[in-house]
């Protein structure tokens, strides 16, 4: 009998709205809404540990917002912040694109293989000055003790 009424049932929508099938483990939700709804409630710091919690938290979500996508999509427009730039994949000089095999230069940007040596690109890294500083790092001024004349 009990399969009996689960097959007149029918199959069940979200009760978010969103359109797709429901699953009544999952409160009457699809498996994204109800992902969503957990992220929600782990936010606030409540953890559904049991169904009836979930299902009282479920009629809380539906009350609080009809549709999952019109509610996260305002969210992630922050004050018009800008994302940094992805790793440069270009060729400094000829903008040719390297990938992997792009080689770094000191000066900052990166450069491909026939452009990857400092005369060639027009370096404008100052070498002489950071060996210059290597060495006065490496090799402090030794100096004797002065011998007292008798």
């Amino acid at each position: 009998m009990a399969q009996e009424t689960n097959q007149s049932q029918g199959p069940l929508l979200c009760t978010t709205g969103c359109g797709f099938y429901a699953n009544p483990r999952n409160n009457g939700m699809c498996s994204v809404c109800y992902k969503d709804f957990l992220q929600r409630q782990n936010g606030r710091g409540a953890q559904p540990d049991s169904s009836s919690a979930a299902s009282s938290a479920g009629e809380s979500f539906l009350s609080q917002s009809p549709t999952s996508s019109s509610s996260s999509a305002p969210a992630a427009d922050d004050g018009g912040e800008e994302k940094p730039k992805a790793k440069k994949n270009r060729c400094f000089t000829c903008r040719k694109k390297v990938g992997l095999t792009g080689f770094n230069c000191r000066c900052g940007n990166v450069f491909c293989g026939p452009h990857r040596y400092s005369d060639v690109h027009g370096c404008t890294f100052d070498y002489r000055a950071d060996a210059a500083a290597k060495i006065k790092k490496e090799n402090p001024v030794v100096v004797g003790e002065k011998v007292q004349k008798i």
